[in-house]
């Protein structure tokens, strides 16, 4: 088979794959970029494994240029490729093209299922396994498997159980596959949701909402992309990385009111308070909130 994707969460797919019994042999990924805070060129996660592993390594502009390539083989496993495919790719492969995406489909088809989920206060998410078409995430099911959320998991944790859960589904469905048992299910596209790519307005932080709904976003754009909130003593967002629900209920605090001691730090919401444990300043590093009262005073309130 061909294998296409990109991040860690591809990355942890592809381990899996390399672990079954199936060929991998070929994987396409995204070409090297600028990343991180010095903006050095760098392998995203999958192109650097394939290396690892010795496997076939294409990373085209665009996937398209490998169609030829993609051809020779006899399916297409896609996992967070960040490309949109064309059906010159999608149907290249003998079997086609089959994607793990990160939720029960039809909920949350599109680029942040992991974020979006856990931001929406979801209990329970899942991968699917699908063929793909010419539609966003709307193919015929080939299997799914169902993943409890925690109410204090972040969405780097449970990005990161999506992806194992995924790559035991992805071996299952190709086991099926090579046995000619596996059956696909129309999506019943009524129930579909969408999970749009996440914008720097969604990373605000508006204090004017429950403490659950606060704690939920900066769970769920934990540790990677950060929720943010301002002060009027700082010059840029204050980004906050993990916070807990103090009280659920209530409104011991104003919106975005501030109270610290004893090294902790609580803000009010229109209901509850939320404590923050860890926070980043501009251009600083990530403190927990005991270790950043020793050397800030943050008195007031934060503000959108």
């Amino acid at each position: 088979m061909a294998f296409a994707g990109t991040p860690e969460f591809a990355a942890t797919v592809l381990r899996g794959l390399l672990g079954s019994g199936h060929e991998v042999g070929l994987v396409i990924s995204q070409p090297d970029a600028p990343r991180g805070r010095g903006r050095r060129t760098a392998s995203p996660p999958v192109a650097l494994l394939a290396r690892e592993a010795g496997l076939p390594l294409l990373q085209p502009a665009s996937i398209s240029e490998a169609a030829g390539e993609i051809s020779r083989h006899d399916a297409l496993v896609v996992a967070a490729y960040g490309q949109i495919l064309r059906p010159d790719t999608l149907y290249a492969a003998r079997h086609g093209a089959y994607n793990v995406h990160a939720s029960l489909l039809p909920a949350y088809r599109g680029a942040a299922p992991v974020e979006r989920a856990i931001m929406d206060g979801e209990r329970e998410t899942g991968v699917t396994v699908i063929r793909m078409d010419e539609g966003l995430d709307t193919g015929p099911v080939a299997l799914q498997r169902r993943v409890p959320i925690p109410p204090d998991m972040t969405g780097g944790e449970l990005a990161d159980l999506l992806a194992r859960v995924g790559a035991e589904a992805l071996v299952e469905v190709l086991d099926r596959l090579e046995s000619g048992t596996l059956n696909l299910t129309r999506q019943d596209s009524s129930r579909a949701s969408y999970a749009p790519r996440i914008t720097r307005q969604d990373q605000e932080i508006d204090w004017s909402r429950d403490a659950r709904r606060v704690h939920d976003q900066v769970r769920a754009l934990s540790p990677h992309i950060g929720a943010r909130t301002r002060h009027p003593e700082v010059e840029g967002p204050l980004k906050i990385w993990r916070t807990r629900v103090h009280r659920e209920a209530g409104r011991e605090l104003a919106p975005g009111e501030l109270r610290a001691g004893d090294g902790r730090l609580f803000v009010g919401c229109e209901s509850g308070v939320v404590e923050i444990l860890e926070l980043q300043l501009p251009g600083g590093r990530r403190l927990g909130a005991a270790e950043f009262l020793r050397g800030h005073s943050l008195t007031g309130a934060l503000r959108r």
